[in-house]
């Protein structure tokens, strides 16, 4: 790991947080071509394998944010002077209160000059750009609900919104675009308020102590409710009994001692309602429906979120909600490191939370992980990697705003969630044996896998004790979590090999399949092509019970496949609807989301896809960028593609003509999120007028986008390979789904 330069932002509360960027060397499956130019034909070929695959070193680049007690200044500071290599950086970045208090020994220690930005400006550059690049950034707190976290998805246009910064005061701004913002309004009383009441009163020094103090309070001993004036609801101006009709209003009569824990309660009360209504006016007057709560007065504590929530619903009737960021600790360094960059723009690239070296939600609260913070001083970290591609939404979502990728949450669905942590650390096994067979040469395979299998187990376990650590959870972010760690321990594509062998394989079927099929009257052919498609998605490795499988019959192939399938009707049966669009126009432009290697995209995508192109559809096969499961990947396709192309005229045409283009979909993952599409994907499918989506396999079409809503007609289709699924949606192993959907007239209006 190299840093090529660090800037740190110290608050003025309890921690230092700090931002530098790394670049970090990690392997990578090739795939190249072997040339078969001399050969005469396809048959001569035979028994060589289609590419080579080789590992190469790939650098990208990671921006790291960590948290330090101030306690470990000193810690933070040699952390910095031992990795800081680009001695051309004479300047460091800070804000904040402690950009002040710290100057002088950090310029001391690094030899560098503190460079002192604008903290408000370092917080909004911070805010834009976690909303920007992290899903599921910002939730929804409510204490009483089965899952207290209600994340949010990301909005393709995060402004106009409200950030209500609570530091010692309180700042309202406005902002309106990347470089547009102002403060409209503040009040002095924030958290220094809290802070300094909350001492005179408890006796109490520490913040934190005094919000755990206020956790176990009982304000309605201090505060005067309005019963207590009017001897319960004041109705016609409907207030309720037990509203605060005067905060320590009963400390002024009552003739006794109130425990710190009451007194505590009742002022975080009073703040925090004044805090809230304050927001909900300028809201109102600015009329903002987003309003994001920051500062250290949050931190992510749950009785200071659940107050500021309250008072928020109260004031606006439920109309305004109040949202608060996962990584609202962090907003300020983000902003000076991306001041300090702006030569090399991170604004210009898509970023992705690395959740293999992100420690995800956690209390603010150091005594929370004494292990980790004895080490070294730090309790909360976050990394981002740098993406290859830009990712924007899918231009065919009907509404961007309301699209959610997944199908079931599993922080608000407890047994799903029981059943899924259960079978992926079920499946681990097989997974470190897998990573290992795929690196047969290198002698510390085994070892690497097994510190993989160790990092993934503890991710799992945080997860079953804190589901909501890295936002939503999902199975496509539990597997996204296994992807990234694999990566971390250098298994860039375990099931390379696999992949390798299938598409040899399946390519010597190829001509038999097409010719069976042109052998069929046209009613036949249709859904001949569609069993193709099917059987060819059994082959999934991801899938425990197929990939028992294909480990222990070799002679499991397409015919078989075929007969697993359930018989019609199908489990999700939209066949009838199909065949009769199929029997009008054709579309003009397909784009098709592809899943596994070998038997799946050669014997079941091709064949159906040639007859699109038959019938005058453009098509777009759309694929993963980088490899994830035995899912074909872009240079694989174009590989493939290629090879097809020499055995089949028809394909050889349209792939020369333009008529059959491959893109890549700019993700790496086994599931399918359409608002973080490669934005040349997005341009090519407006350019072409796609008309038709065909979306396929389980982590694609069941796990994501089972409901999402498309501006046109759309095909999601899908083996359940898993019986507990199944049974789920009412189903047994092997049932299909096949839905086909056509928008309303408002839809594709839209």
């Amino acid at each position: 790991m190299k840093f090529s330069a660090i800037w740190r932002t110290p608050r003025g509360g309890s921690l230092t947080k700090l931002a530098y960027y790394s670049t970090v060397q990690h392997k990578v499956a090739k795939v190249r071509s072997f040339d078969h130019s001399a050969k005469v034909s396809f048959q001569e070929t035979d028994g060589d394998p289609l590419y080579e695959i080789s590992v190469q070193e790939e650098i990208t680049a990671r921006l790291h944010f960590i948290k330090f007690e101030n306690a470990y200044i000193e810690t933070c500071l040699d952390f910095i002077k031992d990795h800081l290599v680009n001695t051309e950086t004479k300047v460091i970045k800070a804000t904040g209160g402690g950009a002040y208090k710290f100057k002088d020994l950090i310029e001391k220690k690094l030899k560098l000059k503190v460079d002192k930005e604008d903290e408000m400006t370092c917080l909004i550059k911070g805010c834009n750009f976690v909303l920007k690049n992290i899903p599921h950034e910002a939730f929804v707190y409510a204490k009483h609900a089965d899952s207290e976290f209600r994340f949010q998805n990301t909005h393709p246009d995060i402004f106009p919104y409200l950030l209500i910064n609570i530091g010692s005061g309180v700042s309202i701004v406005k902002v309106e675009s990347e470089d547009k913002f102002e403060r409209i309004g503040g009040s002095s009383i924030g958290g220094g308020t809290f802070w300094g009441l909350g001492a005179l009163l408890t006796k109490t020094k520490r913040f934190d102590e005094l919000l755990q103090l206020a956790s176990k309070g009982q304000h309605t001993n201090v505060d005067m409710l309005v019963k207590d004036i009017y001897g319960g609801a004041y109705g016609s101006l409907g207030l309720t009994g037990d509203l605060i009709a005067s905060s320590f209003g009963k400390s002024a009569t009552t003739d006794k001692e109130f425990s710190k824990e009451d007194m505590a309660k009742s002022l975080l009360h009073m703040i925090s309602n004044d805090i809230g209504q304050l927001a909900c006016l300028y809201a109102k007057l600015h009329n903002l429906t987003r309003v994001y709560f920051g500062g250290f007065f949050i931190r992510g504590h749950p009785v200071t979120m659940h107050t500021i929530t309250y008072s928020i619903n109260f004031f606006t009737k439920g109309e305004v909600q109040a949202l608060f960021l996962r990584h609202e600790g962090y907003l300020g360094a983000i902003g000076a490191f991306l001041k300090g960059a702006e030569e090399d723009n991170p604004n210009q690239y898509s970023w992705g939370e690395n959740y293999a070296g992100s420690s995800g939600l956690m209390s603010v609260s150091p005594e929370l992980n004494p292990v980790q913070r004895a080490r070294s001083g730090t309790f909360d970290m976050l990394e981002m990697d740098r993406l290859e591609r830009q990712l924007v939404n899918l231009p065919l979502l009907h509404d961007p705003t309301s699209y959610i990728p997944d199908t079931v949450d599993l922080t608000e669905d407890a047994l799903a969630r029981d059943y899924w942590l259960y079978c992926f650390e079920d499946a681990l096994d097989g997974v470190v044996k897998r990573a290992v067979a795929s690196q047969k040469d290198q002698p510390e395979a085994a070892e690497r896998a097994e510190k993989f299998r160790q990092k993934y187990r503890h991710k799992l376990q945080t997860l079953r004790h804190q589901p909501f650590a890295y936002g939503s959870l999902t199975v496509r972010s539990l597997l996204d979590t296994r992807e990234h760690c694999l990566n971390e321990f250098n298994f860039p594509d375990p099931y390379s090999k696999i992949k390798q062998k299938e598409n040899d394989m399946a390519l010597k079927y190829y001509l038999k399949v097409v010719k069976s099929v042109e052998e069929l009257s046209w009613e036949q052919r249709q859904f001949a092509l569609v069993k193709g498609l099917l059987a060819g998605n059994v082959f999934d490795w991801g899938a425990k019970a197929v990939s028992d499988v294909l480990e222990t019959d070799p002679e499991f192939g397409f015919e078989q496949a075929k007969q697993q399938l359930q018989e019609r009707p199908w489990l999700v049966d939209a066949y009838s609807q199909w065949i009769e669009r199929m029997k009008g126009p054709p579309h003009k432009c397909a784009l098709f989301f592809v899943d596994n290697s070998g038997i799946d995209i050669i014997l079941g995508v091709f064949p159906f896809i040639r007859e699109l192109l038959l019938r005058g559809t453009e098509v777009v096969l759309a694929s993963n960028s980088g490899p994830a499961l035995n899912d074909v990947t872009n240079s694989e396709l174009q590989i493939l593609t290629e090879r097809i192309a020499a055995m089949d005229p028809v394909i050889q045409s349209a792939f020369k003509e333009d008529r059959l283009a491959l893109v890549q979909n700019g993700s790496s993952s086994p599931c399918l999120d359409l608002s973080r599409l490669d934005k040349v994907l997005a341009t090519v499918v407006r350019e072409r007028g796609t008309d038709l989506v065909i979306i396929e396999g389980m982590g694609r079409a069941i796990h994501t986008n089972y409901y999402a809503m498309l501006s046109c007609e759309s095909l999601k289709l899908a083996v359940i390979k898993n019986s507990w699924l199944a049974e789920r949606l009412g189903g047994k192993i092997f049932s299909v789904v096949f839905k086909y959907e056509v928008p309303s007239k408002s839809q594709e209006q839209h």
